[in-house]
């Protein structure tokens, strides 16, 4: 027993002792857009919490995932180390859901301020004018309601908001959609879908200037 112990610690420390290899990191799952895995690889290299020479038992992994956390297109990080002294890394970007035109910059999916990358442009909903951040987080929520449904994803090409009122403009006709606030919009698009689906076919649509959501179970429409 004191030899089996003995050698369990000594296998310890020798790996403790072990040296990291941080020219072969293995990015995993990490479908990276934004920034290059140059790039992470770079910023990673250049940190003091890197080198050579570092020792496995001087590796602090929360540290790392730190740094990386830094990096203003990087929304998730989690780093791991294998038995061969490998790093390993899971990666995910931030995830934006607007495009503020004016500003030049995203709204993310979770109401933050997202630069715009210089090898990578995202389609996304523009916000045709510049927004209080105030209003970010009710974007963010917006954004995600319009990316993840199946008709508004293809069809939303652009946002104003103009005090409290939403205007969204449409992908292939002239007209826009006015909304007040952020409240209820998800029974007032469904509302909108059904009219759309209904007279699609009637020609009707090219000849409206604007639809007004705002009544209940009506939608008011403004002729050019």
């Amino acid at each position: 027993m004191l030899l089996v112990g003995f050698l369990t610690a000594f296998s310890f420390i020798k790996n403790d002792s072990r040296n990291i290899n941080i020219e072969s990191i293995n990015f995993i799952n990490s479908d990276l857009k934004f920034i290059s895995l140059d790039s992470v690889n770079k910023m990673l290299k250049q940190s003091d919490l890197l080198s050579n020479n570092i020792l496995k038992s001087d590796l602090n992994l929360k540290e790392i995932e730190k740094i990386i956390l830094d990096n203003v297109f990087i929304n998730f990080a989690e780093v791991s180390l294998n038995l061969n002294g490998q790093l390993g890394i899971i990666l995910k970007e931030k995830d934006p859901v607007f495009r503020v035109l004016n500003g030049n910059y995203y709204i993310d999916s979770k109401g933050n301020k997202m630069p715009i990358s210089n090898i990578f442009s995202k389609r996304v909903p523009l916000l045709l004018n510049n927004v209080d951040p105030t209003n970010f987080n009710d974007l963010s929520l917006l954004g995600n309601y319009v990316k993840k449904n199946v008709f508004l994803s293809k069809h939303i090409s652009a946002v104003e908001l103009v005090e409290n009122d939403l205007f969204f403009y449409v992908k292939g006709f002239p007209y826009s959609i006015k909304i007040k606030g952020f409240d209820d919009y998800k029974l007032k698009f469904k509302n909108y879908e059904f009219f759309f689906r209904s007279v699609y076919n009637e020609g009707l649509l090219d000849s409206i200037k604007s639809i007004n959501l705002n009544f209940k179970n009506q939608i008011i429409l403004q002729k050019k």
